[in-house]
């Protein structure tokens, strides 16, 4: 175990050997999660690099709620009262756009912390925070975020950071919608969620989240049919396997030449309108063969 987690101990009610997760009851505090629970935070690269004193300060003024899939944090213009951290599960940020469809800005995964720019400049939430999964999240409040920000200048530049991390995560996100094909955002969407929630296997990475093609639709700034086309087309080429609101990546290096290629070479597929190839696509396939394959769909 970590220095972290070693010195929380001392804070920490005695643990046994049990690997179950700790059911969540009302009044929880995270002196009442078990330690290997609390390690989960450390996969946080943010919230990793923050000095042990400090992470166990934030813990120490944190209480421990547990949500159901679906439900609502807040509204976007709604007043600001947390600063949230995700210790398991995964946190929705998103809003609706004018034509009515849903759009999801960024999914919030284990180690993970939001809602602290509106706590720091007192304006409305930005966005609708929403449960995708039953998660159970850390809860700081405005109070006693600004005695933390106040006791330790560190946190201060440590939250300048993480918010110059979103930005450019923002600017990033911001191109590919205005820019990149909607197969070419998907392959994307789905090596980050890969990344972010995978369970790395013998032959695959196991998405571990539930996640609709809605769900990625609204990530992907397309319809729920067109998604639906895309990700059949990359189960074809032997990139993905789909599942029942599960996903598999079954070879990240060739999904992430597709994430990569150049936009004129995903722009052109339609232009050329190649007749799809009759059978799967090789494991060596490259960029022609996959434009074969994919002709259209962009």
């Amino acid at each position: 175990m970590s220095a972290f987690v070693s010195s929380w101990s001392a804070l920490v009610r005695s643990q046994s050997s049990d690997a179950r997760l700790t059911p969540w009851r009302p009044g929880m505090t995270a002196a009442d999660l078990r330690l290997d629970e609390l390690a989960r935070l450390q996969a946080g690269a943010w919230f990793g690099a923050l000095s042990e004193s400090l992470r166990c300060a934030v813990l120490a003024r944190a209480r421990v709620l547990g949500v159901a899939s679906g439900t609502v944090l807040a509204r976007r213009s709604s007043a600001a009262t947390d600063w949230i951290g995700v210790l398991r599960g995964a946190v929705r940020l998103g809003t609706v756009l004018r034509d009515g469809r849903p759009f999801t800005l960024d999914l919030v995964g284990p180690g993970q912390w939001f809602g602290d720019i509106a706590l720091i400049d007192g304006k409305p939430n930005d966005l609708d925070v929403v449960a995708q999964v039953p998660s159970t999240l850390l809860m700081v409040s405005q109070t006693d975020l600004r005695r933390l920000t106040a006791d330790h200048p560190e946190l201060r530049d440590a939250l300048m950071i993480l918010n110059c991390q979103r930005l450019r995560h923002m600017f990033r996100r911001f191109e590919e919608l205005h820019t990149l094909p909607l197969a070419q955002r998907l392959a994307r969407q789905v090596l980050r969620l890969a990344r972010q929630f995978g369970r790395v296997g013998e032959q695959e990475v196991r998405i571990e989240l539930r996640i609709s093609q809605s769900d990625l639709a609204a990530m992907v700034g397309g319809s729920r049919q067109r998604v639906n086309a895309a990700l059949r087309e990359l189960q074809a080429l032997g990139l993905l396997r789909l599942g029942e609101a599960r996903l598999s990546v079954l070879d990240m290096a060739r999904l992430q030449t597709l994430a990569d290629a150049d936009a004129q070479w995903w722009m052109g597929l339609s232009r050329r309108g190649r007749a799809r190839a009759a059978k799967p696509a090789p494991a060596a396939a490259g960029l022609d063969e996959l434009a074969r394959r994919w002709a259209g769909v962009g």
